[in-house]
């Protein structure tokens, strides 16, 4: 199985912890970085997103030559458990599965390197998301570098949206329940220091200090 994982050039330490909590749990997955500079097929001008793999995420289908199934996560993830788990969630007819999180953000506020957190129908859902690749082939490398942005992320392409459940994308500072699988940082992580007090950040720390020690 393949796993991509989105890349922040600002912020490479983010894929580094990610990789390395998604290998400690099994080591058989294959972890990719999507940098976006790298992507040949990728030529989207900015338009202000967030994140660099804001639009990069949803080229996994076409990269993976829209065969089998690939899983793209964030990278400010920090998994606990083994992602392949996510398989038993995958629905035979349906192109996707996300957490189809409620509204959490209702008004825009800053989150981190003061990057503007706007609210959105299906806010979050394309953070984790495990293709089935070959009912995907409308995201090809032209619709990705040319839709509108709402149409990506809500997923508008997808012909069915398979559920998966919340622990497998806990939001830090947005949920409470004990225990989770999978954990996101989303609105700033322990690699920032205004951060490193928040939910998890000691084990990702943990992580940090084992690979850059």
């Amino acid at each position: 199985m393949r796993l991509f994982v989105g890349f922040e050039e600002k912020h490479p330490e983010m894929f580094q912890v990610c990789r390395e909590s998604i290998v400690r749990h099994n080591p058989h997955i294959k972890v990719l970085p999507l940098v976006k500079n790298e992507l040949s097929c990728y030529s989207r001008p900015f338009e202000g997103e967030s994140t660099d793999f804001a639009f990069t995420r949803f080229l996994v289908p076409h990269l993976s030559n829209y065969k089998g199934v690939s899983i793209f996560c964030d990278g400010d993830f920090l998994w606990r458990c083994d992602p392949e788990e996510l398989l038993n969630y995958v629905h035979r007819g349906k192109a996707v599965s996300v957490v189809k999180h409620p509204i959490l953000v209702t008004e825009s506020h800053k989150k981190m390197d003061d990057k503007t957190n706007r609210p959105y129908p299906k806010k979050y859902w394309s953070s984790l998301m495990v293709f089935n690749n070959s009912l995907c082939r409308d995201l090809t490398p032209e619709v990705v570098n040319t839709a509108k942005a709402g149409w990506l992320h809500r997923l508008s392409w997808a012909n069915g949206i398979s559920e998966i459940p919340a622990t497998y994308n806990y939001l830090v500072g947005y949920y409470g329940f004990a225990n989770p699988k999978v954990v996101h940082f989303t609105d700033g992580g322990p690699w920032l220091p205004e951060y490193k007090n928040v939910e998890y950040a000691s084990e990702w720390l943990s992580i940090y200090d084992d690979i850059y020690k």
